[in-house]
């Protein structure tokens, strides 16, 4: 899911509707927060946008201890099914040869 919508500003109004859709990470604190948070609003310079908790923890961000991030709802899990058959679709319409396919499969 890219990020198409302002997160900033989900973050400041703390908008119940975005959560679990994003993750802010706040580079002065090294900490990752839902965006329903009730810690001070960081400024915009030190917000990274994450779209699971799992990448805002791979980048090195730890939860938060107020809203605690991890346990957060999200979004349904894409099959396994149907991200190989995306991958395959675009491939194919780069131009990759069925063997080519195969083969990433």
């Amino acid at each position: 899911m890219p990020l198409d919508f302002d997160c900033y500003q989900a973050l400041v109004a703390r908008d119940a509707r975005f959560d679990g859709q994003f993750f802010v990470a706040v580079k002065s604190t090294g900490i990752y927060c839902r965006p329903i948070c009730s810690a001070c609003t960081p400024r915009k310079s030190s917000c990274l946008f994450m779209e699971t908790a799992a990448a805002a923890e791979h980048a090195g961000f730890r939860p938060c201890l107020r809203c605690r991030p991890e346990l957060a709802p999200s979004a349904p899990a894409v099959s396994l099914e149907e991200a190989l058959y995306a991958a395959i679709r675009t491939r194919a319409l780069q131009g990759d040869s069925v063997d080519e396919l195969a083969a990433r499969a």
